[in-house]
């Protein structure tokens, strides 16, 4: 008897030391496992919930346009020729050439938009420079215009545009030296991806321009690539 006794007394303290151990495991492991459950819940909320806010689909293409739109975008503009129509044969020794500076010109523009639907009126502004060997040259246009995307699509959408306006024209180049201010009309297209709620990225832009010239209008233009700041969502 007190033989079994003892067996059972022991039998019963380790049953009283086992049974708190293996609750405290459990909810450990109940706590571990709704940790990601609840991060799960939590990703899952957040992008219907900002979608439902935004007018979004499911492939998160927001339906309703901003109003207001202002970019930034670096660019290239091919220069315009300032060369005289005056033709050298046999040009004498250390005579200077009318050559000026030919080349992409690097630098910037920056615009602002309103927007109704797909269809969107817009200023434009930018300053171009190039220099070589035979001298320097800017190019600063100022144009307004109208912009027609398409549909967003996968937050990607495309554009067609056209403007119009002046631009001021300087050259430095020998006894080339100049600065005028000429008219400019101009067709572009390009593609833009949405990155968030207010930022785009406009990934390609290509621009064709008729610029005036010394000797008749001239064909010009180039690519810029940079962000858009969409604001002004009904």
């Amino acid at each position: 008897m007190s033989s079994s006794f003892a067996a059972r007394s022991n039998y019963d303290t380790r049953e009283s030391v086992t049974m708190p151990q293996m609750s405290f495991q459990s909810c450990r492991y109940s706590a571990a496992m709704h940790k990601p459950i609840v991060f799960v819940a939590i990703l899952v909320f957040l992008p219907s919930s900002s979608n439902a806010q935004l007018g979004a689909d499911d492939d998160g293409n927001v339906s309703a346009p901003p109003t207001f739109e202002a970019y930034g975008l670096a660019s290239g503009l091919k220069t315009i020729d300032a060369t005289s129509s005056v033709i050298i044969r046999n040009p004498q020794p250390n005579q200077t050439l009318p050559f000026t500076p030919s080349g992409l010109a690097s630098g910037a523009r920056v615009g602002f938009g309103w927007r109704h639907e797909n269809l969107e009126l817009l200023a434009d502004f930018g300053f171009h420079k190039y220099s070589d060997r035979t001298g320097s040259t800017s190019m600063a246009p100022l144009m307004a215009g109208i912009r027609v995307y398409s549909l967003e699509r996968f937050r990607t959408s495309f554009f067609g545009e056209g403007l119009a306006g002046a631009y001021r024209w300087t050259v430095n180049a020998g006894t080339t030296n100049f600065a005028t201010v000429k008219g400019i009309v101009s067709g572009g297209a390009g593609m833009d991806i949405r990155l968030t709620h207010r930022l785009t990225w406009r990934i390609f832009e290509i621009q064709v321009d008729i610029a005036g010239a010394r000797n008749g209008p001239l064909l010009t233009g180039g690519p810029s690539s940079g962000i858009v700041y969409r604001f002004g969502y009904q």
